[in-house]
C-alpha cells in the first residue's frame, strides 16, 4: 500500500519530466527555468515521501501500542480470573467441609445436599449387589 502511494506521488509530481526533457532537446536552451522547476519538483516529491513515511511510522507505533495494551489487559484478566477461581475453589472446599461435618453420619443426606448446592446429579448405588 505504501509502495502504491509512493508511486502515485512520483507519477503525480513527475509526469512532466519527460516533457521537459523533450522540450529541452527541441529548444536546446540551457535555461535555468527548467532546472529550477526540476528542483522544486524534486523537493516537493521528497517532502511528500517524507510525510508518507512519517505517517506510516506513526500508524505502526499506534498499532504496536494497541497490541501491547491488549496483551497487558488480557494478562491481567487471566491473572484475576485465576485468582478468583482459586478463591472460589477454596470457599467451596470450606462449604463441603462444613457439610461433611454436619452430615457425617448421614451419607445419603450429605450426597443430596452436595448435589443441591453444587449441581451434581446424585445416583444412588447399591454396594451390596456384588
Amino acid at each position: 500500500m505504501i509502495a502504491l502511494k509512493k508511486i502515485w506521488v512520483f507519477l503525480k509530481t513527475h509526469w512532466y519530466i519527460p516533457v521537459i526533457i523533450v522540450l529541452g532537446l527541441i529548444m536546446k536552451s540551457k535555461s535555468d527555468h527548467f532546472t529550477k522547476m526540476l528542483q522544486i519538483t524534486r523537493d516537493s516529491y521528497n517532502k511528500q515521501i517524507e510525510d508518507i513515511n512519517k505517517l506510516n511510522k506513526e500508524t505502526q507505533t499506534k498499532k504496536d501500542n494497541i497490541h501491547k495494551e491488549y496483551e497487558k489487559t488480557i494478562s491481567e484478566i487471566e491473572k484475576e480470573f485465576k485468582k478468583k477461581n482459586e478463591e472460589l475453589k477454596a470457599s467451596k472446599k470450606k462449604e463441603v467441609k462444613k457439610l461433611v461435618k454436619k452430615y457425617y453420619d448421614k451419607p445419603d443426606e450429605l450426597a443430596d445436599e452436595i448435589s443441591k448446592r453444587f449441581g451434581f446429579k446424585y445416583v444412588k448405588t447399591d454396594s451390596n449387589s456384588n
